[in-house]
């Protein structure tokens, strides 16, 4: 194959990013926006070695796993890949690329992968929507990530980012001038200004979240989230847990009533001081949070004989956790550890060095919390060697 030649494909599966995967005499050409069973007439635009990408210029046999995207900016804007395809198809594909990066990254034969826990919503779900803004255009980057997409509304958050969308379109001199991102929340601010806090409720409790910290985005899904961690969790007796990569305290709250001790640990002290203010507002008294770097904290507060932990829960950016970090888990051998990640990649990574280390991998549990998007949650429960 040579680039701009035009050939026949058809589609086998949907690679982890979101593109279609088939084959040309047997060589593999990577397709976007392409569905399971397609038949297409593509154009190679890329060829490297042991594979080729390719982009659509005919539809010769629609896929039955085709629907219509609903999004007016889908196949320019770079949010979205999965429009295309149904929501149930979406979480078979996203379900075999867990499966996928357990076994090809974690080295794991057959990884117990559950069912996906499909969100209530598959559009109109998110509670945040970090944009870009570039002289006065407002909108996600492209395909290719070098230009932003001027945006009008978006189909995966909730009518009210839209509402404010719209505003600061019409009112220009609220947007800003120069580049950089804009992160637009659902909702209303608890106070306004420099120290603006976000406000969440989750299960009939209320939230602190700073504008520029975490809190999960999907508005639908996040009470089962915490509602499986709290199972996870209940199955033993727990006195010391940490909570690393804690936010504001979500699951430290929700935790407190199954642990003796709690310990929240973020890098963020905006986090932490919201953290704190919530495990207060909750009336949760068990609750200790820190402010620093997890491994600093980890080596400092914690070892065999000084605060050892029965659990450790660990939900890190989308890089993972740092091999320093890792070992110092390992040193400290907590029963279990409830390993939550959007990132399947880094978190195979991750529990590949962990089993490597005196653990077993008990299940891996998927949750959609992005549908339409690449991405997928996945809690991964650890168990130490010889616990039942």
């Amino acid at each position: 194959m040579q680039l701009k030649e035009r050939v026949v494909i058809k589609i086998d599966s949907v690679a982890f990013g979101g593109d279609g995967v088939g084959r040309v005499d047997n060589f593999v050409v990577f397709v976007p926006f392409a569905a399971p069973g397609d038949k297409l007439e593509i154009e190679i635009i890329q060829r490297k070695k042991k594979f080729a990408r390719g982009r659509i210029l005919k539809i010769i046999e629609p896929s039955g796993e085709r629907v219509t995207p609903i999004c007016r900016y889908y196949e320019r804007c770079g949010g979205c890949c999965y429009q295309h395809i149904n929501y149930e198809t979406q979480l078979a594909i996203k379900r075999k690329q867990v499966a996928d990066a357990f076994e090809k990254i974690g080295g794991i034969a057959a990884p117990p992968v559950c069912e996906p826990i499909p969100s209530p919503r598959s559009y109109h779900y998110r509670g945040k929507a970090k944009m870009h803004a570039v002289e006065f255009k407002l909108g996600f980057m492209d395909v290719s990530g070098a230009k932003v997409v001027n945006i009008e509304r978006c189909e995966i958050v909730v009518e009210t980012i839209n509402g404010k969308i719209s505003a600061l379109r019409k009112d220009k001199v609220s947007l800003p001038g120069r580049a950089g991102e804009y992160a637009i929340w659902s909702g209303q601010a608890a106070a306004a200004g420099e120290n603006e806090l976000i406000i969440r409720e989750v299960r009939g409790k209320t939230f602190f979240v700073p504008r520029e910290g975490f809190f999960q985005a999907n508005l639908y899904l996040t009470e089962k989230l915490v509602e499986e961690v709290c199972r996870l969790t209940a199955a033993r007796k727990v006195e010391t847990l940490i909570d690393a990569y804690c936010g504001s305290g979500l699951f430290s709250v929700f935790l407190s009533p199954y642990a003796e001790n709690i310990f929240g640990i973020d890098y963020d002290a905006a986090s932490v001081a919201c953290g704190r203010m919530n495990a207060e507002k909750a009336g949760v008294k068990n609750v200790n949070f820190y402010a620093g770097d997890v491994e600093d904290i980890l080596s400092r507060e914690f070892s065999p004989r000084k605060n050892k932990p029965d659990m450790v829960l660990l939900d890190p950016p989308r890089i993972g956790c740092s091999v320093s970090v890792l070992r110092l888990l390992a040193r400290l051998l907590p029963r279990r550890i409830i390993y939550i990640s959007c990132n399947p990649a880094t978190q195979a990574r991750d529990v590949r060095f962990l089993l490597g280390q005196g653990y077993r991998l008990i299940s891996l549990v998927p949750l959609d919390m992005f549908p339409q998007t690449q991405h997928i949650e996945v809690i991964g429960v650890l168990d130490a060697v010889g616990e039942t």
